[in-house]
């Protein structure tokens, strides 16, 4: 990669995009000092006003009002990495509004990701075991000494930390025994330990004997040879597009020497990337199409949007289940490909008179993919012909957003 693709490959894996100004100057940065300043870096803003987050989950309104406004966050995101890692651990730590139902319990755990997920893995998640969401996306609020739920216990070590084949049913079982006694506060979105539904008894966890309680389980998770490298696996997955055993062994190793510090494996991993260890990765529909408004400064109202998103197969806030959402190849699907396509005509429509609109509005396609923020190869052939068949002006640019290039970064 020349000196000015190493900082676009940085921005489209770990932020949103960034064309025009912002990207010239990320360029006269350099792609190192870039990746210094997206690592130190850190949200501060909260997007939300509670308000408009009513503890009552008849509201329709908080639940459009709590996705429109974390999409905005990111698309005007100054820290786009840490908007990123909250985007991931979305997708990682999985919990859905379907079944949560109050929206400002969504937000509180978003909030979570978006203040600790670039801190020590260990502190997000205990954090994100007692979340209230989680809890009650998971059935932790109802496990009782009497009446164990295994529903977190076993999530925790399968998709959670340490992944299938590294923990047994004896294991979930000692878990979920250990968890209990945490409750909900009914409409103060906050949690309470009650000592009577705990059961204390002494668990052998993971090989560790004495488990009992919340911080005791965190630590045999933590302690667990496989759970740098499921972290480190999944963070090599999402950014770089690849599971190398070598690559992921490295910066597994990387992350236990760090304490396991979440902003040091992303700053490795993202390295890695620009050292050659990546490959294309497709798009999922919420990351493409905050880069596709970061990029053209389109404001398309959200209630137009939402039903497209959600027949794109990706809605903030609800994951089709606790796996999350696929990724690679699921995300061309012709439903999937027909709600971007709608989606592409509403960012085209609604962008703004500018530097993208001018290119779009041009023939020279190179000019329309450097104002897009692409890589300096631009367009390949076929998309330079869907793009030339195409009316110049709006039509051309929901082109180019569905163009190959575009979608996969």
């Amino acid at each position: 990669m020349n000196a000015r693709d190493e900082v676009v490959w940085l921005h489209r894996r770990a932020g949103f995009g960034l064309a025009g100004e912002a990207l010239a100057e990320a360029v006269g940065r350099g792609a190192a000092a870039e990746l210094d300043r997206l690592v130190a870096s850190s949200v501060v803003n909260d997007p939300w006003d509670d308000a408009r987050l009513p503890f009552d989950p008849q509201d329709r309104p908080s639940k459009l009002y709590a996705v429109s406004a974390w999409i905005e966050a990111m698309v005007a995101a100054e820290a786009p990495l840490a908007e990123r890692m909250a985007w991931i651990w979305h997708g990682h730590f999985v919990s859905a509004l379907d079944k949560v139902r109050v929206a400002r319990l969504m937000v509180q755990q978003v909030r979570l990701f978006r203040s600790a997920g670039l801190g020590s893995f260990r502190h997000l998640l205990r954090a994100v075991t007692i979340d209230p969401a989680m809890m009650a996306y998971l059935d932790l609020r109802v496990s009782t000494g009497d009446e164990p739920n295994e529903n977190y216990s076993r999530e925790l070590l399968e998709l959670f930390t340490l992944g299938e084949g590294n923990y047994s049913e004896a294991d979930v079982k000692a878990g979920a025994a250990a968890l209990t006694g945490w409750n909900l506060v009914r409409g103060e979105g906050s949690v309470e330990f009650r000592r009577f539904r705990h059961d204390d008894s002494p668990q052998r966890y993971l090989g560790v004997e004495g488990v009992h309680d919340l911080d005791t389980v965190i630590d045999a998770v933590m302690a667990h040879e496989a759970m740098p490298r499921w972290i480190a696996g999944t963070m090599a997955a999402e950014l770089l597009g690849v599971a190398d055993a070598d690559v992921v062994a490295k910066l597994a190793d990387g992350f236990a020497e760090s304490g396991f510090d979440v902003r040091a494996l992303v700053g490795e991993v993202l390295q890695a990337g620009l050292d050659g260890a990546s490959a294309p990765i497709v798009l999922a529909p919420v990351p493409w199409y905050v880069m596709a408004r970061r990029v053209t400064r389109s404001t398309p109202e959200l209630r137009a949007v939402a039903p497209l998103l959600r027949s794109a197969g990706q809605l903030p806030m609800l994951p089709p289940g606790v796996a999350g959402w696929p990724s690679g190849a699921a995300w061309f699907g012709s439903s999937t490909l027909v709600a971007r396509a709608d989606l592409a005509a509403v960012v085209a429509a609604a962008a703004p008179d500018g530097p993208v609109m001018a290119a779009a509005a041009s023939s020279d396609t190179q000019a329309l993919a450097d104002a897009l923020g692409l890589p300096s190869v631009g367009f390949a052939a076929e998309s330079v012909a869907a793009l030339e068949a195409a009316p110049r002006g709006r039509d051309r640019l929901a082109v180019a957003l569905l163009t190959p290039e575009f979608m996969i970064a």
